[in-house]
């Protein structure tokens, strides 16, 4: 055998090697990717559930909301109620309270200057 015979036995060698170990490189890889695909199947059918509980859950809380609303919507009206309530009392008392006063007060010193 020449030189050249080795040179072409060594070179199909080293292809062949390099074959193979890209095969095995990409058998590895396919694997991988199934074990990925696979796991990604697994979360996908376990967040499914958990998802459409969340949904369910949110749809509960915007009632509670709706009727949360509704209550403080109540609460509003009953405070602007008193409020107005508390003003007219306020007006009602403190007037005959205001001339109650000024009444003693003139009284008092009418009596003062009387007795002096």
């Amino acid at each position: 055998m020449t030189v050249r015979d080795w040179a072409i036995v060594f070179a199909v060698v080293f292809w062949g090697a390099l074959v193979v170990m890209a095969s095995y490189a990409l058998l590895k890889t396919v694997g991988l990717l199934e074990e990925a695909t696979r796991g990604l199947r697994e979360t996908t059918d376990r967040l499914l559930p958990t998802l459409e509980q969340v949904t369910e859950t949110a749809a509960g809380v915007n009632v509670e909301l709706a009727r949360i609303d509704t209550i403080v919507a109540g609460v509003q009206s009953i405070t602007s109620t008193t409020d107005q309530l508390v003003g007219v009392l306020h007006a009602t008392v403190s007037n005959p309270l205001i001339k109650v006063a000024a009444f003693a007060a003139g009284t008092a010193r009418a009596s003062r200057k009387f007795t002096e």
